[in-house]
């Protein structure tokens, strides 16, 4: 009997929970811009060959500012010296097919409209910052073997990043801001910028040849809607409304 009564908690528990995490749970879509930043570029903010990106995200808002965001991005990374004059001469390129995985903290500076009836509904907007830790999946083909003018020193880095042995997996630090713009009770647009700090010199196979004290960095940015679900499974109610959750009179 005692078994029963605490099993019977326990599934009451577990069921309010995922009824709370679903009236604050939000799905969506990215879609913008992959941008390397590694020893073939020479901005550490812009990228000189943005590819195209895209990806899933998954949102929990565990307060009026704070919310949690996972996400899963696709892109390019590409790069070559002949966008430098300077460079020229060496004819490096590289590119690399790009899959991440990231968890993010976001931070909103203010809260988005939250109304207790749908019809007091106003578009709302609010920036806000973001930071994470995750996984990045890289497969470089670095070319390596078109100097123009061979000088030694990127002769001998060339010959060693030809034989290096490296991770194809990373972890990496993703950081940056946005400007989330809430046009309908369930449904956000969210422009967002973000670099990502990574902890390998080989994302793009290259690490002698070019500058093997920094490691490789990349960008992700676009835009990402979502949509925030209301009703909350089994038929439970809640009664102090939370973020996206719209009470009928």
């Amino acid at each position: 009997m005692r078994c029963v009564y605490f099993v019977s908690i326990g599934l009451l528990l577990i069921n309010a929970f995922f009824a709370e995490a679903q009236e604050r749970f939000e799905i969506g879509m990215f879609g913008g811009s992959a941008g390397y930043l590694g020893d073939l570029n020479k901005s550490d903010i812009f990228s000189k060959e943005p590819n195209p990106a895209f990806g899933v995200v998954g949102r929990y808002n565990f307060s009026n500012h704070f919310a949690v965001k996972v996400a899963l991005l696709s892109g390019r990374l590409s790069g070559k010296d002949s966008h430098y004059p300077d460079r020229a001469f060496r004819n490096f390129s590289t590119t690399t097919p790009l899959k991440e995985i990231t968890t993010q903290l976001e931070w909103h500076l203010w809260p988005l409209t939250e109304p207790r009836f749908r019809h007091q509904f106003k578009a709302s907007f609010s920036p806000f910052l973001f930071v994470g830790f995750g996984l990045a999946l890289t497969n470089p083909k670095a070319d390596l073997e078109n100097m123009l003018i061979e000088k030694p020193q990127f002769v001998q880095g060339a010959a060693i990043d030809r034989t290096a042995n490296f991770n194809s997996v990373n972890g990496v630090v993703p950081f940056g801001l946005g400007l989330k713009y809430r046009f309908h009770p369930q449904w956000t647009l969210a422009l967002e910028a973000g670099v990502r700090i990574t902890f390998s010199d080989y994302l793009d196979g290259i690490s002698f040849a070019g500058n093997p004290d920094k490691t490789d960095r990349y960008t992700f940015s676009g835009l990402i809607i979502v949509y925030c679900f209301k009703k909350p499974p089994f038929g439970f109610k809640i009664r102090n409304p939370t973020k996206c959750d719209f009470v009928q009179e």
